[in-house]
């Protein structure tokens, strides 16, 4: 027990001052969610696979609700995308107190007998 103490007592302390020191993430982590709705067709795919039902698509209106409190960074929306819309980035959001609204409006789909009018 007394070389582990002198051990410790001269080495570096295994934790990292977090502030002031902010640890890379891994390049496989997961992250956080994030949409590209320019090229979403809003399929729905990603709102099916979702196990937390965090992701709600309105395939009429062309909008995406996301809840960011429901999501648990499974990637499922991502590897259920065929377009490349939904991707995890490796960063982490910081804590927060309030519920953002994440709500994503899609360019409206223009009717046939709408456009000659």
């Amino acid at each position: 027990m007394i070389s582990n103490v002198f051990r410790n007592l001269f080495s570096r302390p295994a934790t990292r001052p977090f502030p002031a020191s902010a640890r890379e993430p891994a390049p496989d982590a997961r992250g956080s969610v994030d949409f590209n709705i320019e090229s979403c067709v809003f399929c729905g795919a990603c709102a099916l696979r979702c196990p937390t039902e965090a992701i709600e698509v309105n395939r009429q209106e062309r909008t995406l609700e996301f809840d960011l409190f429901r999501c648990v960074g499974c990637a499922c929306c991502a590897e259920a995308c065929k377009h490349g819309c939904v991707q995890m980035r490796a960063a982490y959001s910081g804590p927060t107190f309030q519920k953002p609204e994440m709500r994503f409006q899609g360019v409206p789909i223009v009717k046939a007998e709408d456009a000659e009018r």
